[in-house]
């Protein structure tokens, strides 16, 4: 996400032109969205938009996808401002008309360089076959009282966190500024303030403050902001040599073994299979499998395997090793069995295919689905979903995780179990659970919060998690 330059004002010129596909694109599939709120699930963010059904080309694939992904990261603070330029419940308003002006606020109060005039045209011509009878004139109407709520940019001292959550005025932005509005928008009460203007659900901010306190729980908060690098994980020694192809699109990580990537994409397909050895990871992803680098397992299950990225880290860390890897959703497994073709180490199977190894596992690796509160700079929709009978599910999910794949450890296997979590019944108390069901001691631990403010270099970036190897006593 980027910051706005100064924007083009509105006019009042007759549209000539038919809306921006990107846009287009964008409003259809935000629309099918909006409805859903707090559920939301962009589970198809990965395919390429359409507008009416014709392939973008690749600048409008990106635009669209940027609105997508902006308003995903702040749908709370562009529902707060546009919420205090309408005269009725924003829950009444149609959701069709909610996306309209989300997408539209993202472009206005978060994009860089965009003009108004566009926005609002491509906007309210789209509003004209997707709302209610009057809903574009009601979309203009909003959205011009949007512009003029937009003062000036605020940094430093005067747009640090400490302030922002204290006043009703400032948007906290990606970069470390602040837009100053020319008017308040966000509540009254400081803990549903931070909550819009972060953008990060209510219920998962109490907890947070319950939890871990109130400083931790906003600092999680404010990290939310940033958009998350392209992280590079197990690059060889030659492709960061001077006169190598893709160096200067790799800046050394905080994190030793890790490189910012901060080429297109075509690049990093290039990178990924010049070096298939390297992967797309976090350096707090990548830290729980190195609790296990001085086990030497002949025989190393990794049972929730997803698209296979810390499958290939095992892979380096225990080269001797057999790897089998598997999981239960149909369209991941298909992608780690094409991922995995002919490789010398790992076995793709279906999880009945288990049968045969079972008593003979040295290292039952466990990257359970838990709550995503470590990485929502990634996976957004993961603020607004949190609330309390959803965190005993997921542990109780976890849990089953574990019993179905006890029987496979030999006598003397160890466990490897991770979460994307910051949440201690996922955590060390599920780690603890489970080392005492299986007759083993938690051994080591790996905890992380998250790191890397908005305006901080993406260098010091890193996802929050956990990780425990249970080992025999």
């Amino acid at each position: 996400m980027t910051v706005p330059a100064e924007s083009t004002s509105v006019t009042n010129t007759p549209r000539m032109s038919a809306p921006s596909p990107a846009r287009v694109a964008a409003l259809d599939r935000l629309a099918r969205q909006a409805g859903r709120f707090p559920d939301l699930e962009f589970v198809d963010m990965g395919v390429a938009p359409t507008a009416d059904g014709i392939a973008l080309d690749a600048r409008d694939v990106s635009l669209a996808r940027a609105i997508e992904h902006t308003v995903a990261h702040r749908w709370m603070t562009l529902a707060a401002i546009a919420r205090a330029c309408i005269d009725r419940r924003w829950e009444n308003v149609d959701s069709r008309v909610q996306a309209a002006l989300l997408a539209a606020g993202a472009q206005l109060f978060l994009f860089g360089n965009v003009a108004d005039h566009a926005v609002v045209d491509d906007t309210v011509e789209w509003s004209k076959g997707k709302g209610h009878r009057g809903a574009a004139g009601f979309v203009n109407a909003v959205l011009r009282k949007m512009i003029d709520l937009r003062g000036d940019f605020v940094e430093g001292a005067d747009a640090a966190p400490r302030v922002w959550r204290d006043r009703r005025d400032l948007v906290p932005l990606a970069d470390g500024r602040a837009m100053r509005l020319k008017r308040p928008v966000f509540s009254d009460d400081r803990v549903l303030r931070v909550a819009e203007a972060a953008s990060v659900g209510e219920d998962l901010l109490l907890h947070w403050i319950n939890s871990a306190g109130q400083d931790l729980a906003f600092s999680r908060a404010v990290h939310s902001l940033r958009p998350a690098p392209t992280v590079i994980s197990g690059v060889p020694e030659q492709a960061v040599l001077p006169d190598a192809p893709f160096t200067s699109n790799l800046t050394p990580h905080s994190d030793p073994g890790s490189f910012v990537w901060n080429g297109d994409h075509s690049s990093l397909i290039a990178l990924l299979t010049a070096y298939p050895e390297a992967r797309v990871q976090d350096s707090a992803s990548a830290q729980p499998m190195r609790l296990a680098d001085s086990l030497r397992p002949k025989l190393i299950l990794d049972a929730c395997a997803g698209r296979g990225t810390k499958t290939r880290q095992l892979a380096a860390l225990h080269p001797t090793a057999e790897i089998v890897a598997t999981d239960v959703d149909g369209a991941r497994l298909r992608a780690l069995a094409l991922a995995f073709v002919d490789h010398p180490q790992v076995k793709v199977t279906t999880p009945e295919g288990l049968r045969r190894i079972v008593g003979q596992v040295d290292l039952l690796v466990l990257d359970v689905p838990c709550s995503n509160t470590g990485v929502l700079s990634r996976r957004p929709e993961a603020k607004y979903r949190f609330n309390r009978a959803r965190l005993d599910s997921i542990t109780a999910v976890q849990r089953d995780i574990v019993e179905e794949h006890r029987p496979f450890l030999t006598p003397n296997g160890s466990v490897l179990y991770s979460t994307c979590s910051l949440e201690p019944p996922e955590n060390l108390a599920q780690a603890q659970w489970a080392a005492g069901r299986i007759g083993r001691r938690v051994a080591r631990t790996e905890v992380r919060e998250p790191r890397g403010m908005p305006g901080e270099p993406d260098s010091a970036y890193a996802d929050g998690g956990f990780g425990a190897l249970i080992s025999p006593a």
